[in-house]
């Protein structure tokens, strides 16, 4: 009994062409079953009419089609982020590869496993330069951990599990090329496997020593967790709450500590808090614990820093690090923990808490309205839609002005917030929250976008409709680019480009058969926010709001641009 029998029979499932002579577009359908692959997200083209056919004939994984590629590569890029799990896209030859790179340089940048399955033109017509014919190795070479041509069908089996041990394995993008002819030729190799993720490197005795006696010596130490902490969250608070030491966060580790902690203080950057800038200026030590974010605008020339992360690439990427630890989070945590000494610091805990307070503060007077008729500010939007979001939903977030609203404003509690951390595309929100909504039909998902973002994807809400999805999406209409607008107000810029024309995003949605509403008073926000969210359907509140300069607002340079 091969291994996809011995998987039916523990299902109760059957399979068609169960037996061993199968040709390529069921071994692959076969193969990802075996993986627990659950989806696959696409858009249908000449090159991969055979794969369609045959998911088409099971119902063991569902086919998700998708309004555009970059929005399929998009949906499995947030799916991998959500669920952890390999995550599969499909799209046909040339315009299809070209238009699916967007979405797969998010998960490249955002090192998650996703595996890419396109078609290509019949093997007699690779290179002569004919219809969709291109060099798809070469295209996709700077995004794929590995990429390969299935030129016999013979050695596909071994090609799949490469492609899918490599995605999970280095944590990014693994490819291949399928002619459309090879689709339908026999296969006669194996099945493999789940492919195992790599086991993080154990930290050597030398690298906790010299770590513990940095932090042991230092009087004002500050920590900066990014998303590696996602498995060691009460660990990495134990440790703060040790060192006494404040504790950042970027974005994507907001969620991962208890915002209203005495030792939390928010993010660091443009979108982070003053307390952040000034308490990190004045530190002696940084310990960053499995984070990459490093924003030479905002953090001081010469602060000593211990970085702690599961992949040693990830080691003094972005600046010096004078005690370098490789290692699982987790473990690292611990037993840096139990190194290091208890610190007594009151006058420091103090200061932190005079100045948490008075940024607590400050939020709550920024989220006020002065009177009922005030036009509706985002951090009054973000205020509200933080009292009536579940703790637990899962929040996905667009790209622009709002993102950093976002974070100065809103308090998450246990809250999962996926986003484009590292390539920060326009357009990541609806459709990645189409893919958690999926992932997690039975939790509630947000998607949050703006008026520049949501034109690029917003089509993909009839592909929530399609699959009857409690999908709510917020757009924050402020009828600009406001990000870049201000920037360029700020540097004394001419505007040029900024101001957008927008179309009716509320009655464009209900064209595409989705409950939707366009707010523009401050009295309708809140129940507007909270029929939306009780609806069972797909729904959308488009929100028309101001666009305030935040402060430090400035045109960022180089890897500043970036949050993971």
């Amino acid at each position: 009994m091969d291994a996809v029998a011995q998987m039916e029979a523990k299902t109760g499932k059957t399979r068609q062409n169960s037996t061993s002579a199968r040709n390529v577009a069921q071994h692959l359908v076969q193969q990802l079953t075996l993986w627990g692959v659950e989806r696959i997200y696409g858009v249908i083209g000449d090159g991969n009419l055979f794969l369609l056919d045959e998911l088409g004939k099971q119902n063991r994984i569902t086919y998700i089609a998708c309004r555009h590629e970059t929005n399929a590569a998009i949906m499995a890029s947030a799916d991998a982020k959500l669920t952890g799990k390999l995550a599969v896209c499909t799209c046909t030859s040339g315009p299809g590869l070209a238009s699916i790179m967007n979405g797969l340089a998010d998960a490249w940048a955002d090192r998650v496993p996703l595996l890419l399955i396109s078609g290509h033109v019949e093997s007699t017509a690779i290179g002569l330069g004919g219809v969709q014919d291109i060099n798809q190795q070469l295209l996709i070479q700077p995004l794929a951990e590995f990429s390969s041509l299935v030129a016999d069908s013979h050695v596909f089996p071994k090609l799949l599990n490469k492609a899918g041990k490599t995605a999970l394995h280095k944590g990014g993008v693994a490819h291949l090329s399928v002619p459309k002819e090879i689709w339908q030729l026999p296969v006669t190799g194996s099945f493999f496997p789940l492919p195992i993720k790599t086991t993080p490197a154990t930290p050597s005795p030398e690298q906790l020593i010299k770590a513990a006696q940095l932090i042991d010596k230092a009087k004002r130490p500050i920590l900066l967790a990014g998303r590696g902490i996602e498995s060691a969250q009460s660990y990495a608070l134990q440790f703060a709450e040790k060192i006494q030491a404040p504790l950042m966060v970027t974005m994507p580790a907001k969620s991962f500590v208890p915002n209203d902690h005495p030792l939390f203080i928010g993010g660091l950057g443009h979108a982070g808090t003053e307390i952040s800038r000034e308490l990190l200026a004045k530190a002696d030590l940084c310990i960053v614990l499995g984070a990459t974010w490093w924003p030479s605008d905002y953090v001081p020339k010469t602060v000593q820093t211990v970085q702690i992360d599961a992949a040693v690439e990830n080691i003094g990427e972005s600046h010096p690090v004078a005690a370098p630890v490789v290692g699982d989070l987790l473990t690292v945590i611990s037993q840096l923990t139990s190194h290091v000494r208890q610190k007594k610091n009151e006058q420091y805990v103090a200061e932190i808490s005079k100045k948490k307070l008075a940024w607590n503060n400050r939020i709550e007077e920024e989220s006020k309205l002065v009177s009922p008729t005030d036009s509706i500010s985002p951090a009054y939007a973000f205020s509200v839609l933080q009292k009536c979001i579940d703790d637990d939903a899962v929040i996905t977030l667009d790209v622009g002005d709002h993102t950093v609203w976002f974070e100065r404003i809103f308090q998450l509690k246990r809250q999962k917030l996926i986003i484009s951390g590292t390539w920060r595309t326009l357009g990541f929100g609806l459709p990645a929250g189409i893919a958690c909504q999926l992932a997690m039909p039975d939790r509630q998902v947000v998607s949050v976008a703006g008026d520049g973002g949501v034109a690029y994807s917003i089509m993909e809400l009839i592909t929530a409709v399609t699959h009857k999805l409690p999908l709510t999406l917020f757009i924050m209409n402020n009828q600009s680019y406001a990000m870049e607008k201000n920037r360029m107000i700020v540097e004394g810029l001419d505007t040029l480009g900024s101001q957008i024309p927008n179309p009716d995003y509320a009655a464009l949605a209900k064209a595409c058969r989705v409950e939707s509403i366009r707010v523009s008073k401050s009295e309708e926000l809140e129940p507007s926010i909270r029929q939306a969210l009780s609806s069972r359907t797909t729904s959308v509140v488009e929100i028309m709001c101001t666009a305030p300069v935040l402060p430090h607002t400035k045109i960022l340079k180089g890897m500043d641009a970036g949050n993971h």
